[in-house]
């Protein structure tokens, strides 16, 4: 049984933040979850969902009430099979979120969604991981992924595979990284670079940078000489429009080297952030990865008419988990056995669907999703890639 025909229709129509990611091959060698805990598919399931509620923070608070809104909207679209959610504040803190956990498993979980943040979900699955019971976590930091915990973000790797996959294709094989220094910016550096060997480009050049201004602007003039030096035809930047990414392209546009030029720009980290990001002209021409545009604004629209208000870019996983708990329920009543979450049904080649478009969990409990391809065009992002809506190979 495919788990994708669970999704009502009107998320599969033909299409028209969190914890940074640290690098982790998708098949290394781990030990997964048993999900041993005995669930029985004809009754109600218990579904814990962790979300930081309680943090006093207001925009966690919004956060974490979009979660639950988008949990409760998945809930109710489930067809054969009984969800009983509960909702268990973690306050955005490792230490509740294990209180949390252990009163959620005493009071009958089958499984967690959630919760947001690594060091919580790894708190908590901890606590669940003796009682056989798996964790489907927010995070896209596959650095906590494994054991009991998989995790639901989208990670750097599948960034990284769709854009280089499309721009090998493309004719742009000869690739270079630019990378602000630190842990994030190294992370997506090693993402990038190992995408670029498993989809037959050719790492021509990586260079770093400051993200202190003065120091950017005294290394501009290197990186540009290096990239064309290296003969790069696309140029692969793992910083973030919040941070440095727009002063490093501008600055390189200063030294003549200018997107669909001189190379083709590509971005790990999403571009549409705002209008303001969209109309910056050394970004024009760029391309970066979103999840499933029409999807994704069917679902919008569905629950800004359901709540009054606009959907949090992240509470889309939280919908997508529940959704993958009631298909896993679904195929164990079909199968007639009692053990729906098991490894098997998790990891499931085929995978789920979602509002975000089709994700599948891998055995070392990072994950793959389908993301459209998207290009800055005058101050909008345009489709020029649309999302796949099926996987092919193993997915381990």
């Amino acid at each position: 049984m495919s788990f994708m025909r669970f999704i009502p229709s009107i998320f599969m129509r033909p299409l028209a933040i969190a914890a940074i990611g640290l690098g982790l091959s998708a098949c290394d060698d781990v030990v997964v979850g048993s999900g041993t805990s005995a669930v029985d598919p004809n009754a109600p399931v218990v579904v814990a969902l962790m979300v930081p509620l309680g943090s006093g923070n207001s925009i966690t608070e919004q956060l974490a009430q979009n979660l639950v809104n988008a949990a409760k909207m998945a809930a109710a679209d489930v067809r054969g099979a009984s969800i009983d959610l509960r909702v268990y504040e973690t306050a955005g803190d490792a230490t509740v979120a294990a209180a949390s956990a252990e009163r959620a498993i005493e009071e009958g979980a089958q499984i967690i969604v959630g919760p947001l943040f690594s060091t919580s979900a790894t708190a908590v699955a901890a606590v669940a991981r003796p009682a056989g019971i798996n964790v489907l976590s927010f995070s896209n930091n596959p650095a906590i992924a494994g054991g009991n915990i998989f995790i639901l973000g989208t990670t750097f790797e599948s960034v990284s595979d769709r854009l280089i996959s499309h721009t090998v294709g493309a004719g742009f094989g000869n690739i270079a990284i630019v990378h602000q220094n630190g842990i994030e910016g190294e992370a997506g550096r090693d993402a990038v670079a190992a995408a670029v060997a498993r989809n037959g480009g050719n790492l021509v050049n990586t260079l770093s940078y400051s993200l202190s201004l003065d120091e950017m602007s005294a290394q501009t003039k290197d990186i540009a000489a290096g990239l064309r030096s290296s003969g790069a035809n696309s140029v692969f930047f793992t910083d973030s429009p919040l941070q440095g990414l727009g002063f490093m392209t501008a600055a390189l546009a200063s030294e003549r080297f200018r997107t669909n030029r001189d190379a083709q720009f590509l971005g790990l980290t999403r571009w549409d952030t705002s209008d303001e990001v969209l109309k910056t002209p050394s970004l024009q021409g760029g391309w970066f990865t979103t999840p499933d545009p029409t999807l994704m604004l069917q679902y919008q629209t569905r629950y800004q008419l359901a709540y009054g208000t606009e959907a949090h870019s992240l509470s889309g996983l939280a919908y997508d988990g529940v959704a993958a708990v009631g298909a896993m329920i679904n195929a164990a009543k079909a199968a007639g056995d009692t053990n729906a979450f098991s490894i098997q049904r998790l990891t499931d080649p085929a995978g789920f669907a979602g509002v975000t478009g089709i994700f599948r969990l891998r055995s070392n409990g990072t994950n793959q999703r389908a993301l459209a391809i998207m290009q800055v065009d005058n101050g909008i992002a345009t489709m020029i890639s649309s999302a796949p809506r099926s996987f092919g190979g193993s997915g381990t």
